[in-house]
């Protein structure tokens, strides 16, 4: 029964079971964009990806962000929160999380999970009950992986007021109980996600060997396009003109673009150094480039600069 009829027939708010909260509020500078809107496949980013996931073993999904992180249109009846404190890591996050629900319990993932499953979400709800629980690999506790009691948000700030802001403390505090339990997709666990463009660009090749994005050359009003494989913009732009027969234009200097180029990834209007050749450039993702006229000022050449995520 869904929590509109329940509220129909009782005339008072629905209980909430279980909350989904994740969290891209901090600064992925390994990735050197924000991991929240890397794409994905079908036309998602990974926070879309994850967040539509989510909604179909919970009652609500939270997202937590930074202050400066846009997000792109989400589904229906998620809740976005901002991160207060996102420079002191996931802990704040997860206590923001946690004091904007009233569930019994809340599964805590970040935003890199794109093999998180409904199969697994729900077998961690069932075995934690209404206690704390963490998947082990390796000796490792997966700490955004994980179960928290929705109330717990008091002993997370009681944390971090005393210094301690590893989620790992909070789970310790709690008596969290170890789930061991192996339930995999397509040969990775649920939590298996990424810091670096090398391992976002492996995850994604390893899905799917033929992955693709596209290169776009503006010139004179016309644009040219090209597809080519995944990779970083270094990569990508390297093989686009290649392919244009423009391999000889001088748009790198360093590891970056050329200061004569405009470039723009994908449609993200804020979320890192887009001039760095060693961002990736995922699945179906547009990199538009062309060389700067006389009448576009310095501005015009840089198209995103801001903040990422955790």
């Amino acid at each position: 029964m869904s929590i509109t009829s329940i509220e129909a027939i009782t005339g008072a708010p629905a209980k909430i079971d279980r909350a989904g909260i994740v969290l891209c509020g901090g600064l992925s500078s390994r990735m050197g964009r924000a991991k929240a809107l890397l794409p994905w496949f079908d036309g998602r980013v990974m926070i879309q990806h994850v967040a539509e996931m989510l909604g179909s073993v919970v009652d609500e999904v939270i997202v937590v962000r930074s202050a400066e992180l846009e997000l792109p249109a989400l589904p229906v009846g998620v809740k976005v929160v901002v991160d207060r404190e996102s420079a002191r890591g996931p802990l704040a996050g997860i206590r923001d999380g946690l004091a904007a629900t009233e569930a019994v319990s809340a599964f805590v993932t970040s935003t890199d999970a794109p093999f998180l499953t409904e199969a697994y979400v729900n077998a961690l709800f069932e075995f934690a009950g209404d206690e704390a629980c963490a998947p082990i690999e390796d000796g490792f506790v997966q700490v955004l992986s994980a179960i928290y009691p929705g109330s717990a948000n008091a002993e997370a700030q009681a944390l971090l007021d005393a210094d301690k802001g590893r989620p790992r403390a909070l789970l310790e505090s709690l008596s969290y109980r170890p789930f061991e339990g192996k339930i995999s997709e397509a040969g990775r666990q649920a939590w298996d996600g990424f810091n670096t463009p090398e391992a976002y660009l492996a995850i994604v090749r390893d899905v799917d060997p033929g992955a693709s994005a596209v290169v776009e050359w503006e010139d004179s009003g016309t644009v040219a396009r090209v597809t080519v494989p995944v990779g970083t913009l270094g990569e990508v732009l390297a093989a686009g003109f290649k392919a244009l027969a423009k391999a000889d234009l001088p748009w790198r200097a360093g590891e970056h673009v050329a200061e004569g180029f405009r470039v723009r990834v994908g449609e993200a209007a804020s979320e890192g150094d887009m001039r760095s050749l060693a961002i990736p450039v995922g699945p179906d993702e547009t990199v538009t480039i062309a060389a700067v006229t006389g009448t576009e000022t310095e501005t015009d050449c840089v198209d995103n600069a801001g903040s990422a995520e955790r």
